[in-house]
């Protein structure tokens, strides 16, 4: 898919690389952030080592599902994760997996930064929307760390 967009997210969270790495690998944890805006996590599950699946069933204010799932393929604890990440939801296609990168960096004791990279996006216009999602769910990261 040569030409696919692709989008890069860069953000510091006033918190540790353990403590930010933690939240993406944690299922108890990631309950409680990724999901945008006022959607909820109902269920997560995550086996964080290469070659382990997850899992995050999201309901959305009028009760529509989103399920996200994928495996992850590389995880060195407080660097980098990969992983694929497949939407399953409302106008998404069937089997459209995404390739989900994300770089964690300790700029201090208590300050960490993310690099996102989420790569086969289709159109230019599921590129922002994804980017729109992801500022709303680093904001409730943000809140929780």
């Amino acid at each position: 898919m040569t030409g696919a967009p692709t989008l890069t997210i860069v953000r510091t969270f006033a918190a540790p690389v353990a403590e930010v790495f933690a939240a993406w690998t944690d299922a108890a944890t990631l309950r409680r952030w990724l999901a945008p805006g006022r959607c909820e996590v109902i269920e997560a599950t995550a086996d964080a080592r290469p070659g382990g699946k997850y899992r995050i069933v999201v309901v959305d204010p009028v009760g529509g599902r989103h399920v996200t799932s994928g495996e992850y393929r590389e995880v060195v604890p407080g660097k980098r994760l990969v992983k694929t990440w497949v939407y399953e939801g409302q106008n998404a296609p069937d089997g459209y997996p995404t390739l989900l990168t994300v770089d964690f960096r300790a700029l201090g004791p208590r300050s960490t930064e993310i690099r996102l990279r989420q790569d086969q996006l289709i159109t230019e216009a599921d590129r922002e929307g994804n980017r729109e999602g992801w500022r709303l769910c680093f904001d409730k990261l943000d809140a929780l760390l």
